[in-house]
Order: structure tokens, then C-alpha cells, then sequence
């Protein structure tokens, strides 16, 4: 087993893999708990906010981060926790799930 995969399924059994529902639009967004912070992902583009995709993925051609693997893993075994939000906290999450600030702090 590749020590992502393994890093991967460690956050689904750990239950770090968040499904944001924000309700009355019904928009969802998926988002990990990491070592440091928590990561957007965007599993049909796919998409994270961590710096290893940044750096790894999109720079390297890596296939994905461990952060999608987790997203994917929680969706087939229906290990995650949903959370439900009204949409009045839709873009402060959003910018706190995308600040690059945190990055550099």
C-alpha cells in the first residue's frame, strides 16, 4: 500500500472527511481535515486547497493529494459527517477553506 493511500483511508476511518450542506440552495462542498487546516476539495474537477496539490498535482503531475483520495474513499464506504449550514455561511467558509494566507502564516 502507498503511504497516501494509507494516509487517505486514516481520514476517512478518523471521520475527518467533512460534506458541507448549506441549506436553503442545497449547495454542498466537501472539505478534510488535515495535519494543519481545512482543505476544499472538489472532487469532480478534482480540486483541493492544500499546497501539496498546488505543488505536487498541478506542478508535477502527481494524479491526485491524499485529501481527494480521502473524499473519494468517504463517498463509496458513506463514512463522512455531513453538516448542514444556512447559506448566509456560504462565502465566509468558502474564503476561510481557500485563503491562501494560512499558507504563509
Amino acid at each position: 500500500m502507498n503511504p497516501e493511500s494509507g494516509s487517505a483511508d486514516r481520514l476517512v476511518s478518523e471521520l475527518k472527511v467533512k460534506r458541507y450542506v448549506f441549506r436553503p440552495s442545497g449547495r454542498t462542498r466537501w472539505v478534510v481535515v488535515g495535519r494543519k487546516f481545512e482543505y476544499l476539495v472538489l472532487p469532480n474537477v478534482p480540486y483541493c486547497s492544500c499546497d501539496d496539490y498546488f505543488f505536487r498535482v498541478l506542478h508535477r503531475g502527481k494524479p491526485s493529494c491524499y485529501h481527494i483520495d480521502a473524499v473519494r474513499l468517504a463517498r463509496e464506504r458513506g463514512m463522512y459527517d455531513e453538516i448542514e449550514e444556512e447559506d448566509a455561511w456560504y462565502n465566509l467558509l468558502m474564503r476561510e477553506w481557500t485563503s491562501w494566507e494560512k499558507m504563509i502564516d
